[in-house]
């Protein structure tokens, strides 16, 4: 059982990683995308950023080369991250139930990345005192909030789901066993931390032994069973639909966002030059492809031309 805790580990800390990359790369790859024209946009700079303008409205925009505000990109990212402002903005009954999720989730990821770091630090030598402490205390606090708010906002949005008819259709059992998941992994970690004289240390000493590649028993039952979930979900959760997390920076500052111009861009100009030269097999009147044209011999022949070559 203790060599499996480990194994596991391993394999979902590697999994994690490995579909991240390749999910990123793969998106990489893909052809330019249509732009969706969402305002405001976060990166816009100036006065218009006040009201959600654009550099659009400039005379003569494209003779000037466009920049954006970095850091008023990352702002707008960092509060609908946090926050999930686009939900509270147009579903606040959702967002009361979907918020203690994500916030429950980002305390127990705080908490996890603070219990790295003192493993790391034990590693390097440092012994127990103050400093383990603070940072005890502090990952107790943070991993006891967080195991209340997935259990809370899973409950929630189960219920919810059930119960909210134009809700109810559009939920699958992906759905209801991801949350069902994620309500099993809160109750194993709540179990843990209020049988445990530390869910600090059981992390801790852990992830120490882990990384020394040391494989000792864990420390309790429900702890082996919370790692075994929790890494398990790590591998499964990247892969599915909840796997927005870490694609979210690219479906804002490249899709909701991407307004750099075309003239700007080799990288841009290369992908439409290459998307013109596409076979169209839509044989609509309007556009005739039939499998044959190219988009470029579509976009620049008039399909209701007379044969004479005049409208």
């Amino acid at each position: 059982m203790v060599t499996f805790v480990y194994l596991v580990a391993y394999l979902g800390t590697v999994a994690c990683a490995a579909i991240i990359v390749l999910n990123v790369i793969k998106y990489l790859k893909k052809p330019q995308h249509v732009r969706w024209e969402l305002y405001p946009v976060g990166h816009e700079q100036g006065h218009r950023a006040s009201y959600g303008g654009s550099y659009l409205e400039e005379v003569d925009w494209w003779k000037q080369k466009q920049t954006g505000s970095f850091f008023g990109g990352l702002k707008a990212l960092l509060i609908e991250v946090l926050f999930l402002h686009a939900t509270f903005e147009h579903n606040k009954k959702l967002w009361g139930r979907t918020y203690p999720f994500h916030f429950g989730l980002y305390m127990l990821f705080g908490g996890f990345f603070l219990t790295i770091f003192a493993a790391l630090a034990q590693l390097m030598g440092v012994v127990p005192g103050a400093f383990f402490t603070t940072v005890g205390n502090l990952v107790q606090v943070l991993s006891l909030v967080g195991f209340l708010g997935v259990i809370g906002g899973t409950c929630g949005l189960i219920h919810r789901r059930l119960n909210q008819e134009d809700l109810r259709k559009y939920s699958t059992r992906d759905h209801y066993f991801n949350l069902g998941a994620f309500l099993l992994l809160g109750l194993l970690g709540g179990v843990t931390w209020l049988g445990s004289p530390s869910f600090f240390e059981l992390g801790r000493n852990f992830i120490a032994n882990m990384l020394s590649f040391k494989f000792v028993d864990p420390g309790s039952a429900s702890f082996s069973l919370y790692l075994i979930l929790g890494f398990a979900l790590a591998a499964y959760v990247p892969a599915t639909h909840m796997g927005h997390f870490y694609m979210k920076y690219f479906m804002y500052h490249d899709i909701r966002w991407g307004d750099q111009p075309s003239q700007d861009s080799a990288t841009i100009q290369g992908k439409i030059g290459r998307m013109l030269n596409y076979r169209v097999s839509w044989s609509a009147p309007h556009i005739k492809g039939d499998g044959e044209k190219t988009w470029a011999e579509v976009a620049t022949t008039n399909p209701s031309a007379n044969p004479d070559g005049k409208n």
